[in-house]
């Protein structure tokens, strides 16, 4: 899947026609991946609404909603949303490879060594990534790369 169009095709019960996500190609693979959850894990009637995804403060942002759906199809759902996010603190937003979340002059933006300059600056790694997570149900999760999975964890200090 290249492009949005590819990926809107692919989904057209879940984004609206003339729907526009607002971060770069490099986050198509994981929106599929995303997008293929909730297409399997929603009922056919169900309602599912996306209200807007982005890029903020380095990461896809996905805001969505569903109304009175069978609690595991919801809990596939925010499963797969939490998953989402923390794969894009690894993953290039412009071309999907191996990324890593950076500042580039108070822009925080997760990127590649091919795409860590833009307009004459540098992006350069932050001092720590935001890893741990905290759900509705107060259980702390972390990223783990390796596995790319979401692994349960203790509460951080600072919690």
């Amino acid at each position: 899947m290249k492009t949005w169009a590819d990926l809107k095709a692919k989904y057209p019960r879940l984004l609206r026609p003339g729907f526009i996500i607002e971060c770069h190609e490099g986050w198509i693979g994981i929106l599929d991946r995303y997008f293929e959850v909730v297409d399997r894990a929603m009922p056919p009637t169900a309602t599912y609404e996306i209200r807007q995804i982005k890029e903020k403060l380095g990461s896809l942002r996905i805001y969505d909603s569903s109304y009175f759906e069978p609690l595991s199809s919801i809990r596939a759902v925010t499963d797969a949303h939490r998953l989402a996010e923390a794969r894009s603190y690894h993953t290039c937003e412009y071309c999907g490879r191996p990324g890593v979340w950076s500042d580039r002059r108070g822009y925080l933006t997760t990127v590649c060594p091919d795409h860590a300059v833009r307009d004459g600056y540098r992006a350069e790694p932050c001092d720590a990534e935001p890893t741990t997570f905290r759900d509705e149900r107060g259980v702390w999760w972390t990223y783990n790369v390796d596995t790319d999975a979401m692994i349960e964890v203790e509460a951080p200090d600072w919690a």
